[in-house]
C-alpha cells in the first residue's frame, strides 16, 4: 500500500534520510524505534508530505510524491491527505471547540459531508475510543489522554486506509500512556494499517507485526518484533535496548 523508493532526505549539509526503501502492505502494524535523530519522525512526515525530500518517491496507493513539494505534488497531496490520517505528539485540538466539533471539522469542510451525518459519524468515533461521555468537553476540561484520544478519532473520521502515528503518548503523564495504547490495540485489532513511531517496547511487541529500527538515517533492522528485539543483528540495535553482547 505504501512503498518508499530511494527516499533522501537532508537539511542543509546534514542527511537526515540517506537513500531509504521499503514498503507497508495494508492492514500491518509497524513500529519505527530507535535512538532519537535516527530519521523516524522525518520519515512518517515524508510519507503524508508534511516534509518535502531531495531524492526518491513516495507511493500511496495510486499517489506519488515526488521531490519539489506542495508546489509539485498539489494534487497528489489532496488525495493523499484524504487517505492517510496523522497523529503528533501533540494532539493540537482546536481549543474554542468540543470533543465533537475538532471531530466534525473536517469531515463537514473537506469531505463536504452534511454536518448531521459528520455527527452521527463523530459520536460512532467517540464511542470507538471511549470518549462517547466527553463529546461536550472543550480540551481544557479534558486530560492529555483524553485529548489524545479525541485526536485519534479526528483522524478516523476521515476514514483513512492507513494511520501515521508520530510517538502518540510521548507528551502523557504515564497513568495516560495505556489509555491511548488499548485505543491502538483495538484499531490494529480491526485491522487497519498503522505506522507507530515509539519509544513502548511493550506496545511494539505485543501489537506490531513488523519492527523497524532506524538509525543515522537508514534502516538497520526490519522483523518480526520477536526478531528485532530479542535477536537484533546490529549492534546498534542492541545497545538502544540495553542488551549486551554475546
Amino acid at each position: 500500500m505504501i512503498d518508499v523508493k530511494s527516499l533522501r532526505k537532508t537539511y542543509g549539509d546534514r542527511t537526515i534520510l540517506n537513500d531509504v526503501s521499503v514498503t507497508f502492505a495494508r492492514g500491518q502494524v509497524v513500529s519505527l524505534i530507535g535512538p532519537s535523530g535516527g530519521g523516524k519522525s522525518t520519515l512518517l512526515r515524508c510519507l503524508n508530505g508534511l516534509e518535502d525530500f531531495q531524492g526518491g518517491e513516495v507511493h500511496v496507493g495510486s499517489e506519488i510524491l515526488h521531490p519539489g513539494g506542495a508546489a509539485r505534488n498539489q494534487r497528489a497531496l489532496l488525495a493523499l491527505r484524504q487517505r492517510v490520517g496523522m497523529v503528533f505528539q501533540q494532539w493540537n485540538l482546536f481549543a474554542h471547540r468540543t470533543a465533537l466539533g475538532n471531530i466534525i471539522e473536517a469531515p463537514v469542510h473537506v469531505k463536504k459531508l452534511r454536518p448531521e451525518d459528520a455527527t452521527a459519524r463523530a459520536h460512532e468515533l467517540l464511542k470507538r475510543v471511549g470518549l462517547s461521555h466527553r463529546a461536550n468537553a472543550y480540551p481544557s476540561e479534558m486530560s492529555g489522554g483524553e485529548q489524545q484520544r479525541v485526536a485519534i478519532a479526528r483522524a478516523l473520521a476521515m476514514d483513512p486506509e492507513a494511520l501515521l502515528l508520530d510517538e502518540p503518548t510521548s507528551a502523557l503523564d504515564p497513568e495516560r500512556v495505556g489509555e491511548v495504547l488499548d485505543v491502538l490495540r483495538t484499531l490494529a485489532a480491526d485491522g487497519l494499517t498503522m505506522l507507530v513511531v515509539t519509544h513502548e517496547m511493550k506496545f511494539a511487541r505485543e501489537v506490531s507485526h513488523r519492527t523497524l529500527v532506524l538509525h543515522g538515517g537508514q534502516i538497520i533492522e526490519d522483523g518480526p518484533p520477536s526478531e528485532v528485539l530479542d535477536a537484533p543483528k546490529h549492534e546498534r540495535t542492541r545497545a538502544f535496548l540495553g542488551l549486551s553482547r554475546t
